[in-house]
């Protein structure tokens, strides 16, 4: 049975909210996954915070052509002018159910269901698992679940404690406690994900059902000095996130090569059968010719965002850039104007800024990246003078 067959077959979509891929280690649930499905380990979020992140995924635009470009914008969203991931698979005959916290992660139009939760007092596997067990009645099935025990977690047990103090010399100083404390929330996803595979399994659906497991971005604890959390910056701690595709009776595979979220539209709509009428408009690649092609080259990845928990209120637009390609990476700060160019394989924590104006990889890469701003029309302040 190849890839390309495989549109009779119900689809979930997890976010796993801020969890950092480093951990997977700690989740024997995940561990267990992981092994036996197709792993990318350099998928990246093209945008490091929870609201623009969904938004991107379920239009396949980046924020500059979706509306959401501003982590206030959520609510920008252009919905008469997309046809959303959701949208596309109910038109190809899905039944398509949504959980979330807030109609503010994601678009609500495509859904037959879309049901919000109350993340304080919820209990997501009890109602995931129950959820599944209805949707087993179902011809077909696409359903988008939210897990946001970890994102909680980290708020109440690190964000809050440091918004309360105001001291950010202090959070960093205590990246140690800071990690294990984040690290206690772990358990949290292993056990719901263990109950998610339970749940499949009792309701005769593990053979019939992709499962698609993401982060929406990473979590940074201190280890670089002025971010916070995520959101800030584009530093590989928020932006290389977990990513595992579990399809029934395909043998596991690990897929090295770049690729980011902006890809999973073209790639849910290939597996589930569903053509995209107008191709042109969906701005990433399906990657299942990464999968299929071992020797397919690296994609670019557009990374932005917008100053969250950084040290200046977040702007009206996202200010904060970055492309990179074959482990080189270079970042645009637009407010203040800097550069910054990383060496992924020789410095994979970005500890060394390697800009020269006068290399002539630096500058084949800025104009990369100036070339994604006019095709996506993003003002910064390097087009507008």
């Amino acid at each position: 049975m190849g890839l390309k067959s495989l549109s009779g077959k119900n689809i979930i979509l997890i976010t796993l909210d801020g969890f950092r891929k480093d951990k997977i280690g700690l989740s024997p649930a995940l561990k267990s996954i992981k092994e036996n499905s197709y792993y990318f380990s350099e998928m990246n979020t093209n945008v490091p915070y929870t609201f623009a992140a969904h938004h991107l995924i379920f239009s396949g635009m980046y924020p500059s052509r979706n509306g959401v470009d501003g982590y206030y914008k959520m609510f920008n969203f252009k919905k008469d002018e997309i046809i959303t991931l959701a949208q596309l698979l109910k038109e190809n005959n899905y039944y398509t159910v949504s959980e979330t916290l807030d109609e503010s992660v994601l678009p609500r139009q495509g859904f037959d269901e879309y049901n919000l939760f109350d993340e304080k007092t919820v209990n997501l596997k009890k109602r995931h698992m129950e959820l599944i067990k209805r949707l087993s009645k179902k011809e077909k099935f696409f359903a988008f679940l939210h897990f946001t025990d970890t994102h909680l977690h980290y708020v109440r047990e690190i964000i809050q404690k440091y918004e309360k103090s105001g001291n950010d010399d202090e959070y960093y100083k205590l990246k140690k406690e800071n990690n294990e404390k984040y690290e206690a929330c772990i358990p949290l996803a292993d056990d719901y994900i263990a109950a998610i595979k339970n749940a499949l399994d009792e309701n005769g659906l593990s053979e019939n059902t992709l499962l698609i497991i993401i982060s929406d971005h990473g979590t940074r604890l201190g280890e670089k000095y002025g971010e916070k959390f995520y959101g800030v910056f584009v530093y590989e701690g928020t932006i290389n996130i977990l990513c595992i595709m579990h399809i029934p009776d395909k043998s596991p595979k690990l897929i090295t090569k770049q690729c980011s979220t902006i890809d999973l539209y073209p790639t849910i709509a290939e597996l589930a059968g569903a053509k995209i009428k107008k191709k042109s408009e969906i701005q990433g690649e399906s990657l299942l010719n990464l999968v299929e092609n071992p020797s397919a080259e690296n994609r670019a990845v557009f990374v932005e965002t917008g100053g969250l928990h950084g040290p200046w209120p977040s702007p009206e637009k996202h200010n904060v850039f970055c492309v990179k390609i074959n482990g080189k990476k270079l970042i645009y700060n637009d407010t203040p104007q800097t550069w910054e160019f990383y060496d992924l394989k020789n410095d994979p924590d970005e500890l060394d800024n390697k800009y020269d104006e006068h290399s002539k990889e630096i500058n084949d890469l800025k104009k990369r990246l100036i070339r994604h701003f006019k095709e996506n029309k993003i003002i910064t302040k390097l087009n507008v003078k």
